[in-house]
């Protein structure tokens, strides 16, 4: 049985691999200098990083914390006063394709006002399509693009129920 949990500094170490083992494939923006061991243990001491256990097995794991890693770009909400995010999205590679990634996005969006934020925001590689159709289906709604760390992106967001544009 699959479980939703915050992760703990014992997990850093599978976490970062699961992040490293899927370098290279279609649509994904990192390298061997993002996403780090030290961005692992910071989503973690922040208590931001969610994983799905699957028995002893860590099989996704997502962010959810302030938006902070750049300036809030100008096509977000304006009446959203609390910005969350959602980085760091992976899901294992032999747990592809079974509606994870789905299932844990919509945990933490329902999370998210718990935590007090009234929107999430969330930028995708222009490449990584299966992660728009995902986000796109869950209700975010694209609201941007632009250049950043030499790499294209689209800007998501969501609305949380009660916050109007």
């Amino acid at each position: 049985m699959m479980e939703i949990l915050l992760a703990h500094l014992s997990d850093a170490e599978e976490i970062a691999e699961i992040y490293r083992s899927l370098i290279g494939m279609p649509g994904c923006t990192w390298d061997d200098t993002y996403p780090t061991i030290d961005f692992v243990r910071g989503d973690i001491e922040k208590k931001s990083l969610y994983k799905v256990t699957d028995g002893d097995t860590i099989a996704a794991c997502a962010y959810l914390g302030d938006f902070e890693e750049i300036e809030r770009p100008e096509c977000f909400n304006t009446s959203v006063s609390c910005l969350g995010e959602f980085s760091r999205v992976a899901v294992r590679r032999e747990y592809h394709r079974r509606g994870i990634a789905q299932y844990l996005l919509e945990h933490l969006i329902k999370e998210a006002p718990k935590r007090g934020y009234d929107g999430i925001a969330l930028l995708v590689g222009t490449e990584n399509h299966s992660a728009m159709a995902l986000y796109e289906k869950i209700g975010f709604k694209r609201c941007g693009s632009g250049n950043l760390y030499e790499t294209d992106w689209h800007f998501y967001e969501y609305i949380l129920k009660g916050t109007k544009r």
